[in-house]
């Protein structure tokens, strides 16, 4: 839905990639007929600001995606530069922002963003289900001006526009039928968010962030992203140690009763990936670490019994006193 309704057969794209779901975009363009250019970083990496104004004065693109936070890789994009980048280029920016919304910072408007997305199951904490999309008053104007319909017809927000206006104004209206369950759901969620505060919800989001990635090097291990500063808050993605496979390494957790997820694209086998996003505190925290200080001892990887555990104790007063 965030492409289809600002893009036309023949635009121009620019994929800015940080790993398999920036690269998500290419199988779309190609679906749909849009041409386009991808630049993609190494894996733990990501694009520079410098390459991505590049490629916007060398060439017209309609619009510049970019993915908020890549669960492949753990990295996170920093979206109020790249949204600069694209202002003063008049390209529209769409930003995945899956893993990212209800705890990382966005701010559509201040960053310049005109196609945002997300999906309910992750920092939104309620099951998956709702595909959420938000357009800027430019990204509105370039559909109302479009030279031919929206390809989707179940996409096509000029279908969906007049269900959401009516609402507004308490009036029924009717296109298709909403999972109603799931309108309540989110509801509630939101009610949940705005009583804890926006800030202090992306402030514990970074404690809980920061405590992960200590712990995990504390156990010696690695993460993915080459940086803590293009490392999301909202997931951390581990490089296991030589000798342990993924799926051996998230069976010996799940005995402890702690599921992780396994490894994506290229990193699949030598990865393993930690969501903490959404209704997150304190014992869930504990529970995961010591579960996989458990794993690993029984694996055999040489470390501090206990270290990762002593960093969660060390960090914990920050998270309470943010929570608090």
């Amino acid at each position: 839905m965030s492409v289809v309704n600002v893009l036309e057969r023949g635009d121009k794209l620019l994929i800015v990639s940080n790993g398999l779901f920036g690269d998500r975009f290419k199988d779309i363009c190609e679906r749909h007929g849009y041409e386009y250019d991808i630049l993609r970083a190494p894996a733990g990496e990501r694009v520079p600001a410098e390459r991505v104004e590049e490629m916007l004065e060398s060439r017209e693109y309609k619009a510049v995606t970019v993915t908020h936070v890549d669960t492949s890789t753990g990295v996170r994009t920093d979206v109020r530069e790249i949204g600069e980048i694209t202002k003063n280029s008049g390209a529209l920016l769409i930003v995945d922002d899956v893993c990212g919304t209800g705890g990382e910072m966005m701010m559509m408007d201040e960053w310049n963003v005109d196609v945002i997305f997300t999906g309910s199951q992750k920092g939104l904490g309620i099951p998956p289900g709702l595909a959420i999309t938000a357009f800027s008053e430019r990204a509105l104007s370039v559909w109302e001006n479009r030279k031919t319909p929206v390809e989707s017809y179940y996409c096509d927000i000029g279908l969906w526009m007049p269900i959401m206006e009516a609402y507004e104004r308490g009036e029924a209206k009717y296109f298709a039928t909403p999972a109603t369950n799931m309108i309540r759901a989110l509801w509630k969620s939101l009610k949940i968010i705005l009583k804890e505060g926006i800030e202090k919800r992306v402030r514990r989001h970074q404690i809980i962030g920061e405590t992960f990635r200590e712990a995990v090097r504390a156990m010696n291990m690695e993460i993915v992203p080459k940086r803590d500063e293009i490392a999301a808050n909202t997931l951390t993605v581990i490089s296991l140690p030589d000798g342990i496979d993924d799926q051996s390494f998230r069976r010996e957790v799940r005995k402890r009763g702690v599921v992780l997820a396994g490894g994506l694209g290229e990193l699949a086998g030598r990865t393993t990936r930690i969501g903490h996003i959404g209704l997150v505190d304190g014992n869930e925290i504990f529970s995961t670490i010591g579960a996989i200080e458990g794993a690993l001892q029984n694996l055999g990887h040489k470390f501090e019994i206990g270290s990762g555990l002593r960093v969660v104790s060390e960090k914990l007063s920050k998270l309470w006193s943010c929570t608090s």
